[in-house]
């Protein structure tokens, strides 16, 4: 292969991946925004605009408000949270993380109660309600 063979597959395979990410950015904002348009009361979803954490907020306004959810949502909702690699080993020093494990569990006990360990492994698809 040439160089320029070389670098037009490069520029190709970049295009494209960058592609996948901004897709899977957009499928899991839906899931994000149904969950913010549909909890009573509603909650904002990017109310700090370009905060990068925005999950992170809607979670904590969701607990801060005693916001109730419906199941269907709900479960996937928090499923992203335990099935993330650093739900069981939390780096505690971070105030942020502690505050984030602390409301995921805050947020389960609400009514209606989700048992978080029935939510590992499950696969969440941020388009349609989630199947198991």
């Amino acid at each position: 292969m040439t160089f320029e063979n070389i670098a037009r597959w490069v520029v190709w395979y970049l295009k494209n991946f960058l592609q996948r990410i901004q897709l899977v950015m957009v499928m899991a904002k839906r899931l994000f925004q149904r969950v913010a348009d549909e909890a009573r009361p509603p909650a904002v979803l990017g109310r700090y605009g370009l905060y990068e954490n925005f999950e992170q907020v809607l979670l904590d306004d969701l607990v801060e408000s005693g916001a109730w959810l419906d199941l269907e949502l709900k479960r996937p909702f928090l499923a992203l949270w335990v099935n993330d690699e650093d739900f069981d080993f939390p780096d505690w020093e971070d105030p942020l993380i502690a505050i984030d494990q602390a409301n995921v569990r805050k947020f389960a006990a609400m009514d209606p109660v989700v048992d978080l360990d029935s939510l590992r492994g499950m696969r969440v698809y941020h388009i349609e309600p989630y199947i198991r």
